[in-house]
């Protein structure tokens, strides 16, 4: 269904209604002229019968009902112009934004590997505080590497000739070992709490998919949860695990989102700024990135938030075969 749904996405394309409509105009143009001159005496005759007003000519309510025709078309037109102009113009911002904050991003860890490396050069180190800068150097290049990574999967997913490898998937897997990774990497800065909730023990959940590109979309959400609460915040992690369906909670009492942005975070380069107490840098791919491969292998995901400085909520579910007992 998704792939059906990508393949004829191109007919409601502004461009494409503006086209279609103009097309129809210039038939009914045509249409309008070839067949009034052509059947003029035919239509007047039989309009005659019907009741008009004696200063309206019975001829005269074909002209008025193909001119009403013709200037709906121009109305619908011009309307989907201009819708399609507001949201280039609106992600010409997006994107202006993307580059000033992508920018920043990059130059942030490039400045601290180049200091770290400078230090190790030039100064004569102990062998602990050598480990110490080294340490930094390596997170610093992992973080560099995430962001790039971000980028390169954002052009690939808008890619229509891009196409993921395909392997066995075990979800549970994939968020255990992912959830664990992020418990290491942040270490005792947020309270982590994960919950499963299983029907019985040693289960699987197969898909067909990219492993990488989905231990991505929860990374991310992680990370989002991470970034939007304070120091000390909470982030629940619950898996729910049925007979057909698997889903994950992500919930934390962060910052939260607004109503209006709820409707927009998985929108390419959108970054929420609100009025938080938070100040946040980031490219604006994550949840973008997230949502489209949940999409592309079938699932679903979505956000929920009770408003501003109430946490937010982000639900993942796929649909697929019954669980099963890991071998």
């Amino acid at each position: 269904m998704n792939t059906l749904v990508k393949r004829f996405s191109w007919l409601v394309h502004p461009i494409t209604v503006f086209v279609f409509a103009q097309i129809c105009w210039a038939l009914l143009v045509f249409t309008w002229i070839w067949w009034y001159f052509d059947r003029e005496q035919a239509i007047s005759l039989a309009l005659a019968k019907l009741p008009a007003p004696p200063e309206i000519k019975a001829g005269q309510w074909v002209i008025l009902l193909q001119g009403g025709i013709l200037l709906a078309l121009i109305l619908v037109g011009l309307l989907v112009t201009f819708i399609s102009q507001r949201k280039q113009v609106r992600l010409n911002r997006l994107h202006e934004s993307f580059l000033s904050n992508i920018t920043h991003e990059l130059k942030t860890p490039i400045a601290s590997i180049r200091l770290a490396t400078e230090t190790m050069l030039l100064r004569e180190l102990s062998s602990e505080d050598r480990k110490k800068f080294l340490g930094r150097t390596l997170s610093e290049t992992l973080r560099l590497q995430n962001l790039v990574d971000s980028i390169l999967v954002a052009a690939r997913l808008e890619s229509r000739s891009y196409s993921s490898s395909k392997e066995s998937v075990d979800l549970i897997s994939l968020v255990e070992q992912t959830v664990g990774q992020f418990r290491e990497r942040i270490g005792s800065r947020r309270v982590i709490r994960f919950e499963q909730k299983f029907l019985a023990k040693n289960e699987e959940f197969m898909i067909q998919g990219d492993a990488i590109q989905l231990q991505m979309v929860f990374d991310n959400l992680l990370s989002n949860a991470y970034k939007y609460t304070s120091e000390n915040g909470q982030i629940d992690i619950i898996c729910t695990l049925g007979t057909k369906s698997f889903s994950v909670e992500i919930k934390d009492n962060g910052i939260g989102i607004e109503r209006d942005a709820l409707k927009k975070i998985f929108e390419k380069f959108y970054r929420a700024e609100g009025t938080s107490r938070i100040r946040v840098q980031g490219s604006g791919l994550g949840l973008f990135i997230a949502h489209s491969v949940v999409f592309q292998h079938g699932g679903s995901l979505t956000a929920t938030s009770e408003g501003p400085e109430k946490g937010a909520e982000f639900h993942v579910e796929f649909q697929g075969k019954a669980a099963a007992r890991r071998g």
